[in-house]
């Protein structure tokens, strides 16, 4: 699969973990169908022209990472926010 897209092993083996490309059970194992993977891999790079990638791309796992982060940070500031008007003893 690599040497047909012109990608490395690693490309490949990212594609199959972020779930664009797929193994289907075959007589002598786990392989990649040719020609489903070559659909899904000219789907996935048109998508991304376009700027519609799939859920499971990198950019909506950063979205949903930097959206995590700062419900975390807004989450430690209400905490501190708490701890300070308890010291103070005043509303902040």
């Amino acid at each position: 699969m690599a040497n047909l897209f012109g990608l490395s092993p690693q490309n490949i083996s990212q594609y199959t973990r972020d779930g664009i490309l797929r193994k289907e059970d075959t007589p002598v194992g786990k392989r990649y169908n040719v020609v489903k993977s070559t659909r899904a891999v000219i789907q996935y790079l048109l998508d991304k022209a376009d700027g519609r990638e799939g859920k499971d791309s990198q950019k909506s796992k950063k979205l949903e990472i930097l959206n995590a982060e700062a419900r975390i940070a807004q989450a430690k500031a209400l905490l501190a926010e708490e701890e300070a008007q308890q010291l103070s003893g005043w509303p902040i």
